[in-house]
């Protein structure tokens, strides 16, 4: 009888993809992973995804946008372990210095039609919307 893997899924918030990016430039190594354990989402590995639940998470990026604060809820409830991964996920990133301007002036000053843009007023790391295991 063959042992059940545990599952591993990766997302993605808003970030640069370089933490997901340095997880593949483990080439062997991450080949010697995927034989313990079940990769079950990782969208910058493959396009096949499979729903939850999941026993390991990990995430990288922060939250900006209404949209991701609902999601980053949806994959905590799905995860026995969560874990952030990367600046982004843990402080809240590069994306983070708007925190320290007008969201509207922001808005107006970048984007053609700001009207467009759903977000947040500060871009956060994971940990301030759900709890986080490592």
């Amino acid at each position: 009888m063959s042992e059940k893997k545990p599952t591993l899924a990766v997302f993605k918030f808003a970030s640069c993809d370089g933490c997901q990016l340095s997880l593949l430039d483990c080439e062997d190594e991450l080949l010697a992973v995927s034989e313990r354990l079940h990769i079950a989402y990782f969208l910058e590995a493959t396009s096949h995804v499979e729903a939850g639940p999941f026993d390991v998470t990990l995430v990288e990026g922060s939250v900006t946008t209404p949209a991701d604060a609902e999601r980053i809820r949806w994959v905590r409830a799905q995860s026995k372990f969560l874990v952030t991964i990367g600046a982004c996920a843990t402080a809240g990133g590069i994306q983070a210095l708007r925190n320290w301007a007008s969201t509207p002036e922001y808005l107006q000053a970048v984007y053609a039609r700001p009207d467009y843009i759903q977000t947040l007023d500060t871009s956060t790391p994971i940990a301030a919307h759900v709890p986080v295991d490592f």
